[in-house]
């Protein structure tokens, strides 16, 4: 298998990228809904702290995979898909692509206008505004909770359309993302 996508089987990079992309941001979206029904307190802030880095590392994988993305072939559609359900996949996509970005971006803003830190794993930390922006900071609030939910939902589709190719059309759509031919 290659490293870069060729035009019918998805290169080794991008395989890698969709799925640790994929769990790291299922996580997120799992850990953020729990997090904030949580009770204030050391375990809540901790989780706070954690899903900041990991939202860190989507936002860095999320601008190398927009790099990766146009740097590398197209793939060709299968012959089974309909003109529709390419425009639908290429739709979907790049709503996740932009959301990648957009998340990360409003959480990072939310928190440093909030006055809050964000560290990453005690290598760095990212120190929160000293003076708190409430208007900024709750716009990016606003945008973060709404693309969390917005993001759940195209997933959810994302997931059961693959299911759709896989078990009912039985095509490979599902099978090049696993790097199969």
């Amino acid at each position: 298998m290659s490293l870069k996508n060729t035009s019918d089987s998805y290169g080794t990079l991008t395989i890698i990228l969709h799925w640790l992309m994929a769990i790291m941001i299922i996580a997120l979206v799992i850990v953020g809904f729990i997090m904030t029904s949580m009770d204030d307190g050391n375990d809540k802030w901790s989780i706070y702290a954690t899903h900041k880095a990991v939202g860190l590392i989507v936002l860095v994988l999320a601008l190398f995979r927009w790099y990766w993305v146009k740097s590398n072939k197209k793939l060709n559609p299968l012959a089974s898909l309909s003109n529709a359900e390419i425009t639908i996949a290429n739709t979907t996509k790049w709503i996740l692509m932009i959301m990648m970005l957009v998340i990360p971006v409003s959480g990072v803003i939310m928190s440093l206008a909030g006055g809050h830190n964000i560290g990453f794993f005690g290598l760095f930390t990212i120190e929160g505004l000293a003076e708190k922006n409430k208007a900024v900071g709750g716009i990016a609030h606003e945008i973060h909770e709404i693309g969390g939910i917005a993001i759940a939902v195209v997933i959810a589709l994302h997931v059961l359309a693959a299911f759709k190719h896989h078990f009912l059309k039985k095509d490979n759509t599902l099978g090049r993302m696993l790097g199969r031919k």
